[in-house]
Parts: C-alpha cells; structure tokens; sequence
C-alpha cells in the first residue's frame, strides 16, 4: 500500500501544483509547431506530384482510377455546355448593343434576367418530374448515361449508341441556361461601354461599316470581362457540377465528390480540391495572357 499512497500523494501535489500556478492566459496565445518536411502533409503532397493520390477507403482502388473515370464524362459535358454558351451568348449580346432599346433587346433582356433567376437544381427537378414519365411527359430517359455507356466515346461507337446522347439533353440544358444568361448580360454591357468611346466614333467618322466598327474595334475591347469569365471553364472541367450530376445521376467528378463528401472518402475529396486549386491558377493564367492577345494595351514586357 505505501507504493500506491506514495503516487497518490504525488498525484495530488501535482494536481494542486497546477491548479495554484495556473497559466490559463496562454491558452490565448497562438502556439507554431515545426516538425520538418516528415509530416503527413507533405507527404501526401509529394505523393500527389509523383501522381499517386491514395487509395478510396469505400472500394480500396486507386483514387487516380476513381478520378480518370469521373473527369472524362465531368470534362465532355462542360466543353458542349461551353460551345453552346459562347457560340450563342456572345453573339446575342452584341446583337442586343447594337440594338438598344429596340424590341428584340427588350424581350431578350427580361427573358434572360428570367432565365438568370431560376435555380438549376429546381429546373431539373421540374425537367425530371414532368419530362422523363410518370404521370406527365416521357420524352427523356429519367437518370443515367444510357445503357452499355461507359466513357463519352462510347457514343460514336455505333448509330444505337449515338441515340442515347439524349440523356444529355436535359443535363445539358440546366447546365447552360444560367450561364448563357449570364454571358450574354455581360457581354451586352462590356458592348454598351465601348461603343460610346471616342475611338468608336472616330472610326464610324473614316466611314467604316457598321460590322467591321462593331466585330473588329469593339468587339475586341468589350472582350475583357468575357476573358476573365472564360478563367472559372477550367475549374468547373473537373469539379463538374454536383447538384445537377447527382440529380441525373451522372457519373461525372460532381457526383464522385459529392459522394466522397457522404462517405468521407477524403483521399478523393484531398485530391480534387487539389486538382481545382491548380486548374483555377491555370485560369487565372490563361486570363491574363489572352488579355495581352486581345487588347494591344496590355503587356507584360514592361
């Protein structure tokens, strides 16, 4: 008994020691800790350069398989959903500045702010319950990317296969309609400032035409919101878009997050956070250049 009384006594000190001498104002002091480059951070950092990302804790594959197969189908949706934008946002735009004020500016304008203010998630949920069958309309599949389809090229494999392309036809409609709205606005208004420079009048004066004032002097100046823009495409490539991939049941990087989110499969949400982070710099830098290419203004050799 005298060894345990003896560490009880002790105990007890130690115990009175620290309530007596009590230090409770660091406990608002930050406190930094340096364990050099042998900690789990940085070696899951440089196992990510070297292209291992780790292993899923759900399934016990390779988080880089996981990912190949998600960014394929996350990547081929968001280039159609950027044709798409561009090709008809920016053009409209500039039709509706050079038309200000007419009929076709006013009608598109409340259409699109309109179309601007509908959440995507509610508009494929209506698309979903009144368009895919049940007891409304079956003219769409309901969910997936149609049987026998594994990866984006297996479309164009055969005339069957081609057909069920229509499984995109509403994914792709929510995924484009808010940002074509978007696009278009900006577009219109980057239109609306150039046009009333000196430089514009200058050159209607020298009797150019109206298409080569508007498409070859303003159009290139009204480009620089839409480059900046053009910076989030790379990001949204391979974060894809969780709600509407999860609503259609998409097998794109949207629906493996959103998952490994659920299942706190963190190997998979380290490295596409990462992979986000990187592609959103790209941007950036992308911007940046193509600002130099499209205003003779800017350079970066001064």
């Amino acid at each position: 008994m005298a060894p345990i009384a003896a560490k009880v006594a002790e105990s007890k000190a130690a115990y009175l020691n620290v309530k007596n001498n009590a230090t409770s104002w660091k406990t608002y002091l930050p406190s930094f800790s340096w364990y050099g480059l042998n900690n789990q951070y940085h070696k899951w950092a440089t196992r990510f350069i070297k292209g291992d990302f780790g292993i899923s804790y759900l399934d016990g594959r390779a988080v880089g398989t996981k990912i190949k197969e998600g960014v394929f189908w996350t990547m081929f949706m968001s280039i159609i959903a950027m044709i798409i934008t561009y090709v008809i946002a920016i053009p409209l735009g500039i039709y509706s500045a050079v038309n200000k004020g007419g009929y076709f500016d006013q009608i598109s304008t409340t259409l699109l702010f309109v179309l601007y203010s509908l959440p995507s998630f509610w508009i494929a949920t209506l698309m979903v319950v009144f368009l895919t069958g049940g007891d409304y309309l079956d003219l769409f599949p309901t969910y997936g990317v149609g049987e026998g389809i594994n990866t984006p090229l297996d479309y164009f494999k055969s005339a069957s296969n081609f057909g069920k392309l229509n499984h995109l036809i509403l994914p792709m409609i929510c995924w484009t309609y808010g940002s074509f709205a978007y696009l278009s606005r900006q577009m219109r208004g980057g239109m609306l400032t150039v046009v009333g420079q000196d430089f514009i009048r200058t050159a209607k004066a020298k009797g150019l035409s109206e298409k080569v004032v508007v498409l070859k002097h303003a159009l290139r100046n009204a480009l620089l919101p839409i480059i900046t823009l053009f910076a989030s495409v790379f990001p949204r490539a391979i974060g894809g878009s969780v709600i509407l991939e999860v609503i259609f049941n998409l097998p794109g990087m949207g629906f493996l997050s959103f998952n490994a989110i659920v299942a706190r499969d963190y190997p998979i949400v380290f490295a596409v956070f990462m992979f986000s982070a990187i592609l959103t710099l790209v941007g950036y830098l992308v911007a940046d250049v193509l600002y130099a290419v499209v205003d003779p203004r800017i350079s970066y050799n001064k």
